[in-house]
C-alpha cells in the first residue's frame, strides 16, 4: 500500500489467517482457522495494522492472539461469539472501544504494552475475570470501578 511517497507495509487479517493455517497445517490434518479454538495471529511480519470484519468468521475461536503487531483500534469482533481470551498486548491501542462486541463471552483481556488513555468500556465486559494491563496506560488510572 502506498501513501504519498511513503511505503506502508502491512499484513491483512485475511493474509494473517492464511499464514496461520499454513504454519499449523499437517499433511494428514489441514488447519482450518474458522474451526480452531485458538487462533494465533501475533507477531506478523509485516505487522497487522488493522483488525477487520474477517475476524468475525472465526466462530469457533475461544482464544484470539493478536499481540506484537501495530494495531491501533479494536474492531471486527462481532460474530466471535465464543471468544473468551483476547490477547492484544504490544500494539498501539488507545481505547477499548470495540471490545463490547464480545462482552457476553470475554473472560480475559490481555492488553499490556499499549497506550490506553482510560479503561472506559471494560465495565461492559460482564464475564471478565482477568485483565493484564502492565505498562498499558498513557497516564495513571484508578481501577476501583472494575472490581
Amino acid at each position: 500500500v502506498f501513501s504519498g511517497s511513503n511505503l506502508i507495509c502491512q499484513t491483512s487479517i485475511k493474509d494473517a489467517i492464511k499464514k496461520f493455517e499454513e504454519k499449523y497445517s499437517k499433511p494428514e490434518q489441514p488447519m482450518v482457522a474458522v474451526e480452531a479454538e485458538k487462533v494465533e495471529l501475533y507477531g506478523m511480519m509485516p505487522p497487522i495494522l488493522k483488525m477487520d470484519a474477517t475476524l468475525s468468521t472465526l466462530k469457533a475461536c475461544k482464544h484470539l492472539a493478536l499481540s506484537s503487531n501495530n494495531i491501533e483500534k479494536i474492531t471486527g469482533l462481532k460474530g466471535c461469539e465464543r471468544l473468551e481470551i483476547l490477547s492484544l498486548g504490544r500494539n498501539q491501542i488507545k481505547k477499548l472501544d470495540g471490545v463490547e462486541d464480545v462482552a457476553e463471552t470475554l473472560q480475559e483481556l490481555w492488553i499490556s504494552y499499549n497506550i490506553l488513555g482510560s479503561l472506559k468500556g471494560v465495565e461492559k465486559l460482564s464475564k471478565l475475570r482477568v485483565v493484564f494491563l502492565a505498562l498499558a496506560m498513557s497516564k495513571p488510572v484508578c481501577c476501583s470501578h472494575i472490581v
